[in-house]
């Protein structure tokens, strides 16, 4: 009988030397020997015929297999975690881990009671959030990473599903004094030269806003960037700036008011995250369902009603 060349303790023992970048730090770790997982390693190499691993002075780093091997590792370890925790569960009870991303606009707005509301319901089920940008949502559930994420759809990953949820808009957020407080609308073209605090181009946001000038040709003047979305709103008055961002930016604030624009401007959606094949995970299809009732009525929004085919 031929032996399978990967087995579980191989998928750990890996894991725990890629994250270490040494074999005896991932032994101290493991609670092993170290000349113990360097032959589990030479074994796992052996039995798939590949190099994973490549010495770099004293740290040990991954190849470019090693790097793919990586990536499936977590994932079925994430999968088996899950479906040990199902079988070892009283039926009418779910357990298991749900690892959720979210973008910083949602965190504050949506997380703690979203969460409250999950947690109620499947008490068995061990909760971990990351507050992270679009993009990086989408490579962690790639990945294997996460289970599931909620921010704004961009629809670019043919291995993801996107569910819409509610919509929001940009509106233009100012400090009580700004001169324009007293304004109901403003049209995009009057942005020209306006002192607007950005985000960084590393968010998908900001490449939105950015977009929607270019549109307006307009360029408004950037007083700062800043990364922190709560730093940047308390930010606003004393640098006597506004900022183009999204209307849910403003839940949880006092002292800032949001302005409505006129313009062309697309809408921004809302809504879920999660792999193409997830459905048969009981948990993420748990908090799926959740998500479709409750996202909507947290935020206040409509639910979108227009479909795509895609």
């Amino acid at each position: 009988m031929i032996q399978d060349p990967v087995e579980i303790r191989h998928l750990r023992y890996f894991l725990a030397v890629a994250a270490a970048g040494s074999f005896s730090r991932a032994a101290d770790r493991l609670g092993i020997s170290q000349p113990s997982v360097s032959q589990q390693m030479r074994d796992l190499e052996a039995g798939l015929r590949v190099s994973l691993f490549q010495r770099r002075g004293k740290r040990i780093l991954l190849t470019s297999a090693g790097l793919i091997f990586q990536k499936h590792a977590r994932a079925i370890l994430r999968q088996l975690e899950n479906f040990l925790d199902e079988l070892s569960s009283d039926s009418a009870l779910l357990r298991g881990a749900l690892h959720l991303g979210v973008v910083p606009f949602l965190d504050m707005a949506l997380v703690p009671q979203l969460l409250g509301l999950f947690a109620a319901a499947h008490p068995g089920v061990d909760l971990t959030v990351a507050e992270i940008s679009s993009d990086d949502i989408e490579t962690a559930l790639e990945e294997g990473r996460l289970d599931a994420g909620l921010g704004f759809l961009k629809h670019h990953s043919p291995n993801l599903r996107y569910e819409l949820l509610c919509s929001d808009e940009f509106v233009l957020i100012v400090p009580a004094g700004h001169p324009w407080w007293n304004r109901r609308m403003v049209h995009f073209s009057e942005l020209h030269q306006q002192r607007l605090l950005q985000l960084p181009q590393s968010f998908v946001v900001r490449r939105m806003t950015d977009g929607i000038c270019r549109n307006h040709q307009v360029r408004p003047r950037t007083v700062a960037e800043i990364s922190a979305i709560e730093t940047l709103l308390r930010s606003l008055a004393p640098l006597k700036a506004a900022a183009l961002l999204p209307k849910v930016a403003l839940r949880g604030t006092t002292g800032l008011k949001a302005i409505q624009l006129r313009g062309k401007s697309r809408p921004l959606e809302i809504g879920l995250l999660r792999l193409q094949d997830s459905s048969s995970n009981s948990t993420v299809a748990a908090f799926t369902e959740l998500a479709k009732v409750a996202v909507p009525k947290i935020l206040g929004e409509r639910l979108a009603r227009r479909r795509r085919s895609r």
